[in-house]
């Protein structure tokens, strides 16, 4: 799927509440749409911080050569200074791109009219004197609007649009601008205002000793020191302490553009998008606020977005209210069941005996024997295994002798064990090995726990069973593995050099016949030069041929195409990672896997894939060998990802360092002291004949991840 580049340019700085929540809500759209690849591309003007029109000039060279490989199909715009960025410099940069613009005041674009037919977006309206009308309505006693803006153009272009709001005010109210002071001063005078006044800001980027600000940070200073209540015309005030206003969240504003761009990318044309004049605004407020100024929440309009709302009674303590219902009908429930008791007891003796006489087979089903060892006086039921035959009644006669049939290596461990399941009442397993009357030497598997319920004192409950075959299996497969692992990769370079060996012996001979009869053709008086050509012709075709036997050997080394049949990845992985149990538990590797269940089946040859994931198993083990047994973990996870499966093995190692990347894959190249480098060129051959990719990269917390895409089957 080709990717649709989109750049957004902010005119403020990356940290700006305002950009983050816009360009959130932009991810969040272009995520919805998993039928088009956006890369979405952020830049950032920094104004008013940085501004004229050599940085504009430098700006517009850096954006022109950073994105001249991956030009943008659509430009988002944020802010009046990134749009009349492009508005100069567009043509020069990426000539002919559609502009989308977001978060500009409605005035400024009417000034700037006629705008090309491809600049298009939804301006905004602040409604500031709605917003100062709001809070005079709720301060009845107010005579004083207090505005406080700062000296940067941004500010003083806030100045003139609150002169010209709020001269329409009546005569009755005093308006006071608070402008470029300095911050202590600019608190000073808020902590000093009367008690009718009311206070509107935008907040502020320099204060008077040309300190950066930022506006969200001087609006909850401003708050917090004003003897006013204190409104403001953005969303991302709200909760500092402002009481409100009427606005458009950044949220709203951004969604907003990225539908106008998704639009455009889907072929629409700037002039046919049926666009609203203005973005809607909302009162917007904040309940603690509410509480603070004693206003009275009926006086609300009905469309009022309330934040930061007290809950009520019932949704603060309504669950105490069902928890205590519930006791109440538990208790009923309680004692209604007691009244049934007695015709219950009956019953349950029953069923007891039921489930005994099932434990019991299931027990023999299994191979279990079950056994009871009681401590306290020192006696051991006695037990039999699933063939009816009494096993070891004399084995477990007391504590000190309980394991006399034990080898002497393990017993100390089992006793241990056991001393500390009884002093902790937890479950044991352990493992362990017994000589035989007949001097055999068999395993055995014991698990249990702790009974100290009343009347038994120190008793052990558990089940044993023998576990010799599974433990000779594991050996052998272990070492079947290694075996096939030494045979594979000796063949793989035996079968290499052989071929070569042979293929270039002949050609590499003639040659060297050629040469020695050129060496006596040259000794002779006079020189004959035809035979001299028709020797270097030899040589020349001769050097050719062997290089075609190089040719023809490196197509051997492209492997015929495998023997496909469909196969589920997630129970090929648990194969291949049962046969790889013995080699981590001898590196001392913790395996953790993360399948997703109900893949679509795939279809390859199951023996090169599982061959392929036994060398990226193995490497990823070898990888961490330098490191604490502790922070041994390698992780192997499973998942769809367009219409592709994918299959990654991750390990906490050193990572592959950027010089190697490039050479990771390539055949007899390895970052090992005593490694060949096939086993990577290998992998990445299965892989690409399933029509796959192998790729690498390395973790953000250490390590190296691998990770495998295959093509899943169409399901019907």
């Amino acid at each position: 799927m080709p990717h649709r580049n989109i750049l957004v340019l902010y005119s403020n700085g990356r940290l700006l509440p305002a950009n983050v929540e816009g360009d959130r809500a932009l991810a969040d759209v272009f995520a919805t749409r998993t039928d088009l690849s956006v890369r979405l591309s952020s830049e950032f003007l920094d104004s008013p911080r940085f501004w004229g029109d050599a940085y504009q000039r430098a700006m517009a060279e850096f954006l022109r050569e950073k994105y001249a490989a991956a030009p943008p199909e659509v430009i988002l715009a944020g802010g009046k200074e990134a749009l009349d960025f492009w508005l100069r410099h567009r043509e020069a940069i990426f000539p002919g791109v559609p502009i989308v613009h977001v978060g500009i005041e409605k005035e400024w674009l009417e000034q700037r009219q006629p705008l090309p037919a491809d600049v298009v977006g939804i301006p905004v309206d602040h409604q500031v004197l709605g917003t100062i009308e709001q809070a005079l309505r709720w301060h009845a006693s107010a005579r004083r609007v207090v505005l406080v803006t700062d000296s940067t153009p941004w500010g003083r272009e806030w100045a003139r649009h609150l002169r010209a709001a709020t001269a329409q005010l009546d005569e009755r109210f005093a308006i006071e601008f608070l402008v470029d002071l300095p911050t202590d001063a600019l608190l000073q005078r808020l902590r000093d205002l009367p008690a009718d006044a009311i206070v509107f800001t935008p907040g502020l980027f320099v204060d008077g000793n040309e300190r950066d600000v930022q506006p969200r940070e001087l609006a909850r200073l401003i708050a917090a020191h004003s003897t006013a209540p204190v409104y403001s015309p953005f969303s991302t005030h709200v909760g500092t302490g402002i009481v409100g206003g009427r606005m458009t969240t950044f949220d709203a504003m951004g969604r907003r553009g990225a539908e106008i761009v998704l639009a455009l990318l889907e072929g629409a044309s700037p002039a046919s998008l049926a666009l609203p004049a203005v973005m809607p605004t909302t009162l917007h407020v904040d309940w603690r606020q509410l509480q603070r100024w004693g206003i009275d929440s009926r006086a609300l309009p009905d469309d009022t977005v309330v934040q930061f709302r007290t809950p009520s009674f019932w949704q603060s303590n309504g669950h105490w209210v069902l928890v205590a219902g519930a006791v109440v009908l538990l208790q009923a429930g309680f004692i209604a069941a007691l009244l049934l008791e007695r015709r219950r007891r009956r019953g349950t003796a029953d069923a007891l005996m039921q489930s005994e006489q099932h434990i019991g087979l299931a027990a023999r089903a299994a191979g279990l024997s079950l056994w009871v060892l009681d401590l306290g006086h020192r006696r051991m039921a006695r037990r039999d295994d699933a063939r009816g035959r009494v096993v070891a009644p004399d084995a477990l006669l007391d504590f000190s002798g309980t394991f006399e049939h034990v080898l002497a290596a393990d017993r100390d461990r089992v006793e241990e064990t056991i001393r500390a399941a009884l002093a902790s009442g937890e479950e044991f397993d352990v493992e362990y090995r017994v000589v035989g009357t007949d001097g055999t030497m068999r395993w055995q598997s014991a698990r249990g726990r702790a009974d100290h319920g009343a009347g038994h004192g120190q008793r052990l409950l558990g089940v044993v069973s023998d576990i010799t075959q599974r433990k000779r299996d594991a050996a052998e497969a272990a070492q079947a593995h290694a075996a096939l692992q030494h045979m594979t990769r000796v063949a793989l370079l035996g079968q290499l050099s052989a071929s070569i060996a042979h293929q270039l012996n002949q050609p590499l001979a003639s040659i060297l016949s050629n040469a020695e009869a050129a060496q006596k053709v040259l000794q002779r008086e006079p020189l004959d030069l035809a035979e001299l050509r028709d020797i270097c012709a030899d040589i020349v075709a001769d050097d050719q041929r062997a290089a075609e036997v190089i040719r023809h050997l490196c197509a051997l080394f492209r492997r015929s195409p495998p023997s496909l049949a469909p196969l589920d990845i997630n129970e090929l992985v648990r194969d291949t990672v049962e046969l790889t149990r013995t080699n981590l538990l001898m590196h001392q590797v913790v395996l953790a896997t993360t399948l997703v269940p109900d893949l679509p089946p795939l279809e390859g040859d199951r023996v090169q894939l599982q061959q392929m994931l036994l060398n990226l198993i193995v490497n990823a083990a070898d990888a961490m060998y330098a490191l604490p047994e502790a922070e041994r973990v390698m992780t192997i996870s499973s998942a769809v990802e367009a219409g592709s499966i994918k299959v990654c093995v991750s390990d906490r190692g050193p990572g592959v360092p950027a010089e190697s990347m490039g050479k990771l894959f390539e055949p007899f190249w390895s970052t090992k002291v005593d490694g060949m480098g096939i086993g990577l060129a290998v992998c990445r051959l299965i892989v690409a004949a399933h029509h796959g990719s192998l790729d690498v990269e390395n973790a953000r917390d250490g390590g190296a991840v691998f990770c495998v895409r295959l093509p899943a089957l169409a399901t019907p």
